[in-house]
């Protein structure tokens, strides 16, 4: 668990999804997708967790796990710490990854993790599924999914087909 008090509408979704082990989190700007997420993630306890985002945002959910929780960390788009993640991948549990979505369909050693949570910030990027992010991604087999997104699909219901995949359906 973590440090941090969530407010009862964070609460509310965990609670509401807690038997389930693929989830969205299509909640508003400002509605605290990050807590939500990184919690949910925390309390399947996969071996291994992954997280996908922007490139901007790659530090900013770094330091939210550093600050907020207790597993270690790292930053896969760094070559260093791509390499010890994956040492660790198999000793370490609740070990936590986050890679760019530019960057992670060319990491291909991503496909071979096992007992994996993937999340993915902004889900709405995996919308084209013809896109090398999107095959890369769909190619992966995560025990459990955590879609995080504002603008899930711009008003188009057709761009969910690659999220709503991810789910199992």
């Amino acid at each position: 668990m973590s440090n941090l008090t969530l407010f009862p509408h964070q609460e509310d979704v965990l609670k509401n999804t807690e038997d389930k082990n693929r989830v969205a989190y299509y909640l508003d700007m400002g509605l605290g997708k990050t807590y939500v997420g990184a919690e949910k993630m925390i309390r399947l306890k996969a071996s291994v967790n992954l997280l996908i985002c922007q490139k901007s945002k790659v530090e900013d959910w770094k330091n939210h796990f550093e600050d907020h929780y207790s597993l270690p960390v790292f930053d896969l788009t760094k070559k260093k710490e791509f390499q010890r993640f994956f040492e660790l991948s198999e000793l370490t549990h609740g070990i936590i990854g986050i890679i760019n979505y530019e960057l992670a369909f060319r990491r291909k050693d991503l496909l071979n993790l096992k007992n994996l949570t993937l999340m993915l910030d902004e889900s709405s990027m995996i919308q084209n599924e013809t896109a090398k992010r999107s095959k890369f991604i769909l190619k992966m087999n995560p025990d459990n999914v955590i879609l995080l997104s504002g603008t899930p699909t711009a008003g188009k219901y057709e761009n969910l087909w690659s999220q709503v995949h991810l789910l199992g359906w």
